[in-house]
């Protein structure tokens, strides 16, 4: 069984699009999975990037919807954001050419010791360290969640 799933911010919101109801039915089930099996992981980087997003691009969500969300999420947030993770983002950022934003969210998933990284921005199956990438639009939870 995993430990955790370091969650993307792409992935959450998709939960809120309305114009790809596949891709938010499959962010659904994935964060029901992780929940149910308290798996899921994210960092106040996470909680940041959804509320500008949502802000910028969903203006069907309420002010009060979008903070019903983050509370949501908080127990989810327990991968830290620090002067170290920075650091080992820009180390993976040049390693790995990925944005340096997603560059420390991987760095942060890695120090918090998540095994999984979902997400659709980076190459699926791709190892990081001990940590592997999951596109949830390509598998599904119970696959891979029952196989690990």
């Amino acid at each position: 069984m995993p430990s955790a799933f370091f969650v993307d911010t792409n992935v959450l919101l998709y939960v809120k699009d309305p114009k790809g109801p596949l891709k938010r039915e499959r962010a659904v089930a994935w964060l029901d999975a992780l929940t149910e099996r308290n798996l899921a992981v994210i960092s106040p980087q996470v909680l940041n990037e959804f509320a500008h997003n949502i802000i910028k691009k969903f203006p069907h969500v309420t002010e009060r919807e979008l903070r019903e969300n983050m509370q949501a999420m908080q127990p989810w947030c327990l991968a830290s954001t620090t002067a170290e993770t920075a650091l080992l983002g820009l180390a993976i950022h040049r390693r790995f050419k990925f944005s340096f934003y997603d560059a420390t969210l991987v760095a942060a998933a890695i120090t918090f010791g998540c095994d999984h990284f979902l997400s659709e921005d980076l190459g699926h199956n791709q190892k990081i360290g001990s940590m592997r990438v999951v596109n949830p639009f390509v598998s599904e939870p119970d696959t891979i969640l029952e196989r690990n």
